[in-house]
């Protein structure tokens, strides 16, 4: 029987007391118990779910005085691989973490505080490539777990190692995080891709990697092998490299060498520096603005870099706005890796290392050019355009376009690499060029004008620029209607030293051509002349001979014939003979030897007849021209389609 003068408490204040003393006992449990009894078992229920040893040797403290209660474990052990040579993938000196319940009891799994304490990560991989980081074959079979956020996350002392043969890689990672800048300061240092690799710098902190709505500042500098870099952008995706949108630059000794940590075909150059925009999104990369400088040569463009499979593919255009061709001599072997040219062999001059051709097929190339200035000093090359293909190791320069000698030259290049010995196809067409700015010396420039047109083409096979022309097959033709030279040379040609004599006392004269021809054929690498001559006012000058491009040799004999009489004429023939890198041009000593000892011998008996032997004449006239008829064939050759 209820007591008459008390009245029982509502149900809502008795659950509330029986809330208040659960919590209290809860408390008072946590206080008093000995969390140190659940290592074991957590530790067999994580290594369970990840098939992989997992434990707590140290200490184990739950906090749960409040509704962010707070769990720290310390010296956390993630076992290795049994393969693996460390005997932990992960070791953490302390790991401090709070869990907002609210959150929790509403699906939410949200952490207000992460520490991490002097964390230890080993990647390895196995001899077949397999990496310790994949962990449990029931992995992707879990459910998905609820979506993680941290208030705040501090990484103390932390080191990330990396032993990845199969990408010749060896890395050293320091991380710490700075919560009063909010950032991340790292380090790295190590091998990537068999290049040395040193490099410092910080990043947004590790919180803002799961803003989708804001991208992660990246901010490094740093050397891979002796190539210099720096960045600075933000990166949307970092994990991914998606979104990526930095400003970088590049120095150092040659191209050639990004190929190993970049897998980009570059040839050898001289020291570099380049800087771009740099953009990545999906497989493409993408350099913007781009502003280099390669030896003397600068240039600007843009470049597209898609790593498709199975090849990538590298397009898009580029402007040299001067363009020094000793800089591009890698391009035919002449230079090495590391930037240093390479001396031609002795008494050669003719590239022989090998152009490097197995980087041809680690991608395709689709990429026009143009040069506004060239500088070189040999042809006199003014400007150049082009488009450069590689489609699966078959490399074509067409259309290729040169301005040479206020003239033009216009034709294709092919080279095919995917045979064991590579072959190649040249089909050049020259018009216009002006006589006097191919003249090798500055001296002779003044004496010489008339415009030459001609062609080549030619089938070679080879590894190097010298065995490609040390093979050629096919012909070349150079033809010239018209101009003038120095009446000096001409008589000097015919070593008429009366005739020159008396055109250097008249102050140089000029000798109108009326042809100049060259016509070749090409077999095994050797150049042999079907027609060769010079048709002037007075005098007409053939050749005979091979020009060997395998040997690097040239055997030729020029014999002119005067068409007026001169007093003092020591008719040749002249030989130009030796070797393209130290040639010669002489008398054959037998004809010029007997007249001028016929001279002397004649000179003993009665001195006015020792002049006769040297006298030669002349028709008085131009005579007939053999330039019409061969100008005709000739020409019909050069100007084939």
């Amino acid at each position: 029987m209820k007591d008459a003068g008390r009245e029982d408490p509502p149900p809502r204040q008795r659950r509330r007391w029986r809330v208040l003393v659960v919590l209290a006992l809860a408390v008072l449990g946590g206080l008093l118990f000995d969390w140190n009894m659940l290592r074991g078992p957590l530790g067999e229920m994580v290594s369970a779910r990840l098939e992989r040893g997992f434990r707590i040797a140290g200490p184990l403290d739950v906090q749960l005085w409040s509704l962010t209660p707070s769990l720290s474990a310390g010296d956390v052990q993630l076992d290795n691989a049994s393969w693996g040579k460390a005997p932990q993938l992960l070791t953490v000196r302390e790991l401090t973490v709070s869990v907002d319940l609210i959150r929790l009891l509403r699906g939410e799994l949200v952490l207000p505080r992460l520490e991490i304490d002097g964390p230890r990560l080993q990647l390895e991989e196995d001899e077949h490539g397999q990496g310790n980081w994949l962990l449990g074959a029931h992995a992707e079979a879990a459910p998905v777990a609820p979506r993680l956020r941290v208030g705040t996350l501090l990484v103390r002392d932390g080191e990330v190692s990396a032993n990845l043969p199969s990408r010749q890689t060896d890395l050293q990672l320091s991380i710490a995080s700075d919560v009063v800048a909010r950032r991340v300061r790292f380090g790295l240092a190590g091998h990537w891709r068999g290049q040395a690799v040193q490099a410092d710098g910080q990043a947004g902190s590790l919180l803002d990697l799961e803003r989708a709505d804001q991208p992660y500042p990246v901010e490094a500098k740093g050397t891979v092998g002796a190539t210099r870099f720096t960045l600075n952008g933000r990166v949307a995706n970092l994990l991914a490299l998606a979104g990526l949108d930095v400003d970088f630059s590049l120095s150092g000794r040659s191209l050639a060498e990004l190929y190993s940590p970049t897998g980009v075909p570059l040839p050898a150059t001289p020291p570099f520096r380049l800087a771009a925009r740099l953009f990545h999104q999906e497989q493409t990369w993408t350099f913007r603005d781009i502003d280099g400088r390669v030896g003397r040569t600068d240039m600007a463009g843009t470049l597209n870099i898609n790593r498709r499979a199975p090849r990538q593919l590298i397009a898009g255009t580029l402007r040299f706005r001067r363009l020094d061709l000793a800089d591009l001599s890698g391009f035919i072997g002449a230079r090495r890796e590391s930037g240093q040219a390479v001396a031609p062999r002795p008494g050669k001059v003719l590239p022989s290392r090998p152009l490097g051709l197995e980087k041809i097929a680690a991608a395709d190339v689709d990429v026009e050019f143009v040069a506004d200035e060239i500088r070189n000093s040999g042809l006199p090359l003014d400007t150049a355009a082009g488009r450069l293909r590689i489609d699966d190791r078959l490399v074509s320069l067409s259309p290729l376009k040169l301005g040479l000698a206020h003239g033009r030259v216009d034709g294709s290049l092919e080279l095919d690499t995917r045979q064991a010995v590579p072959a190649a196809r040249l089909d050049m067409q020259a018009a216009r060029l002006r006589l006097r700015d191919l003249m090798p010396a500055e001296d002779t420039r003044k004496l010489t004008t008339g415009l030459l047109g001609g062609r080549a083409k030619l089938a070679m096979r080879g590894v190097s620029v010298a065995e490609l022309l040390g093979s050629a097959d096919g012909e070349a033709a150079v033809v010239m209607n018209g101009g003038s030279t120095s009446l000096l040379l001409v008589r000097l040609a015919n070593l008429d030293v009366a005739n020159g004599l008396m055109a250097w006392l008249a102050g140089g004269q000029r000798e109108d051509i009326r042809c100049v021809i060259g016509d070749f054929r090409a077999q095994a690498g050797v150049l042999k002349t079907q027609n060769l001559l010079m048709d002037s006012q007075r005098m007409l000058i053939r050749g005979e001979g091979t020009i060997s491009l395998r040997d690097e040799a040239l055997d030729l004999r020029l014999r002119a014939a005067g068409k007026d009489g001169s007093l003092l004429a020591l008719r040749g023939p002249l030989k130009v003979e030796g070797s393209f890198a130290a040639p010669s041009v002489v008398p054959e000593p037998l004809p010029l030897g007997g007249r001028i000892a016929a001279s002397v011998g004649l000179g003993l008996v009665l001195p006015p007849l020792a002049l006769l032997p040297l006298v030669q004449i002349g028709d008085g006239g131009t005579g007939d021209s053999p330039c019409g008829t061969m100008l005709a064939r000739v020409g019909a050759k050069v100007r084939q389609p």
